[in-house]
């Protein structure tokens, strides 16, 4: 039961990280993301290689938090 409660509060805890209050890095890291997808999408430029490496330099904590952050923008755009 501890288990489930710890988990409860950390993906509330990680909810609201990624909703406007990631700190600047991590922001611009989603905001330079985002535009390379778009890149992508309307150009067919391939941004793989370059969403990886910016990637790369993060924690895996960071990572998690940038992915649920872009998870968001997709969302928002849909």
């Amino acid at each position: 039961m501890a288990t489930a409660t710890h988990s409860a509060i950390r993906g509330v805890h990680m909810t609201q990280a990624t909703s406007n209050q990631l700190r600047p890095d991590l922001q611009k890291v989603v905001e330079t993301i985002t535009g390379l997808r778009q890149l992508a999408t309307s150009t067919g430029y391939v941004t793989f290689k370059e969403q990886k490496v910016i990637l790369d330099r993060l924690s895996s904590e960071d990572k998690a938090l940038v992915g649920q952050a872009l998870a968001q923008t997709e969302q928002r755009h849909q």
